[in-house]
């Protein structure tokens, strides 16, 4: 049995959900041992209290905006350590192997959603990099130096890693596994529901979306449109530093969403937990639209294609990887509500059309992005670290 101290977010979102589903699918023949939030250990590797927080009071502000500090020491046996999303500082590690993961890059959360340019993110990085190295802060793209293996979720992802300096000789690329859904038989629909989920409704392309779905309904009687999601009247998390919505156009658009409500041709839901996700809201819909301005990879844009719903989504970050144009969906630029008007209507003039594209998606997804599939290849990760040839311990 390998025995793996699992490091990782929580209460972050996808990155939580992420590290959990790492712990529900074990490669064959692991253990891990997983740590709390911030300040909290585990058994065998508790957490240097103290040094986290001058780390993340001190050291984080002088550095680039990250998931945080994480400070420990393996006082047990480990066979390998895997930490995701946080950089790391590992006290009595020896020669443990570590992996190191991430979905995208902080580069997409600097650049995407806070501006920061390309020269400024390049000093930034080459700042943190050397603050990194003097204090041996583990990172999965500024200080791969100790790190045996590193992964992110995409092809995309990775060039975008390298072009930031991670070393293309330690970075894989291992796409998120996702359960596998009961077909679901679409036919003899009198309706056709279009779904949109997301925690972040500006962000997301939430708004994109009312008004598309504003322009399609006269049109098209048989629409409708699903919204799970918060309260799209409360701006989004990251106001403080980014709006994607001006507030004019945000009240006209919840007027017009208002309308729709009373004329039933849009439902508006809470999240939901996954269970009910999954059993109430992907097997009602027809297709699942997206088209979100900024995105590292799109978990709801996977699970939609398990679904065998055809995507409407946006070509940013790793989605026209998952989500291929024409065949599986189609895909439109960030903000453009005339090509999402024009991708919906596509897809309410011909529902037989639109189930053979799902049904495309579903085939993709049971070729790529399946738990058995994601287990197979954290495998192949982890053999990689654990191999003295092929280790940079």
């Amino acid at each position: 049995m390998t025995r793996v101290l699992l490091v990782g977010p929580r209460g972050h979102g996808g990155e939580e959900v992420y590290v959990r589903s790492i712990v529900e699918n074990a490669p064959p023949g692991v253990e891990y041992v997983p740590t709390g939030s911030f300040h909290e250990g585990a058994p065998g590797a508790p957490c240097r209290r103290l040094e986290e927080v001058l780390l993340n009071r001190i050291v984080h502000p002088l550095v680039i905006p990250d998931m945080g500090f994480r400070a420990l020491a393996l006082r047990e046996r480990f066979d390998l350590v895997h930490v995701h999303a946080h950089p790391v500082r590992l006290a009595r590690r020896g020669t443990t192997p570590l992996v190191m993961s991430e979905g995208s890059s902080s580069a997409v959360y600097l650049q995407d959603y806070l501006g920061w340019s390309d020269a400024r993110l390049k000093r930034a990085y080459a700042r943190a990099r050397r603050v990194y190295r003097a204090l041996g802060i583990h990172d999965r793209l500024l200080n791969l130096e100790r790190v045996s293996r590193a992964y992110v979720f995409s092809r995309w992802a990775r060039e975008l890693n390298v072009k930031w300096g991670a070393d293309p000789a330690k970075l894989d690329v291992v796409y998120p596994g996702f359960s596998s859904p009961d077909p679901v038989d679409r036919r003899g629909r009198e309706t056709f529901t279009f779904l949109f989920v997301g925690t972040d409704f500006e962000r997301k392309g939430g708004f994109e979306v009312v008004e598309a779905f504003a322009e399609v309904v006269p049109r098209h009687p048989e629409a409708r449109l699903v919204l799970v999601c918060p309260d799209p009247a409360v701006p989004n998390p990251d106001r403080a530093v980014h709006s994607w919505v001006a507030p004019a156009r945000r009240e006209r658009v919840l007027a017009r969403l208002a309308e729709l409500e009373k004329a039933g041709k849009a439902v508006r839901r809470p999240l939901l937990p996954q269970p009910a996700l999954f059993a109430e809201a992907y097997p009602a819909a027809d297709a699942f639209v997206m088209p979100s301005h900024a995105e590292g990879f799109g978990f709801t844009n996977v699970e939609a294609l398990s679904f065998a719903l055809p995507v409407v989504s946006s070509t940013v970050g790793a989605i026209p990887e998952t989500v291929v144009d024409g065949g599986t969906g189609w895909l439109v630029s960030p903000g453009d509500v005339g090509a999402l008007v024009a991708a919906m209507e596509r897809l309410l003039a011909e529902p037989a059309g639109a189930r053979r594209m799902g049904e495309a998606g579903r085939a993709d997804f049971l070729a790529r992005f399946t738990r058995e599939r994601f287990r197979a290849a954290l495998a192949r990760v982890y053999r990689a670290a654990l191999s003295p040839s092929r280790g940079a311990c």
